[in-house]
């Protein structure tokens, strides 16, 4: 009986995980290329990019990332991200996407709701208020933001 009960309840805890962590970080065997260039010149098979913290500093989502058909996974946290292209949303694979850091951010673009794979929003160290955060919640129901 005590073996029975170990195994339900890592089960139970492993399904949780899974729902709750869907982010980058939690999917196997991702290659995390942290090179746009590199990403580019191997445009198919990237599906985790990481530019965070980039020198010189991010202001705005580089357009070249739609040329990345199956990202899903992308970091662009510690930059001086301010704005995204409008083709932004031609990113249609992606499931998680981290702007942590990016104190410039003021507001998320519209088009975030027409993104229909984008799942996990982390957002941490921004000082934006309860009120923005419950705002930004509502304005997009389907993502599951992290402060």
């Amino acid at each position: 009986m005590k073996k029975s009960f170990l195994l339900l309840a890592f089960a139970c805890v492993t399904s949780l995980y899974a729902q709750e962590n869907i982010c980058c970080e939690n999917i196997p065997d991702y290659d995390v290329i942290i090179d746009l260039d590199e990403a580019l010149s191997k445009k198919e098979s990237i599906v985790s990019l990481d530019i965070s913290q980039q020198s010189p500093k991010l202001t705005k989502a580089p357009e070249a990332l739609v040329q990345l058909p199956n990202l899903k996974c992308l970091n662009l946290s510690y930059n001086r991200l301010s704005a995204f292209p409008e083709n932004f949303k031609e990113l249609q694979n992606l499931t998680c996407l981290d702007l942590s850091g990016n104190h410039y951010l003021q507001k998320l673009p519209d088009f975030f709701n027409e993104m229909p794979n984008l799942k996990v929003v982390k957002i941490k160290e921004l000082s934006w208020s309860a009120a923005k955060k419950k705002e930004i919640e509502e304005k997009f129901p389907n993502i599951k933001f992290e402060w």
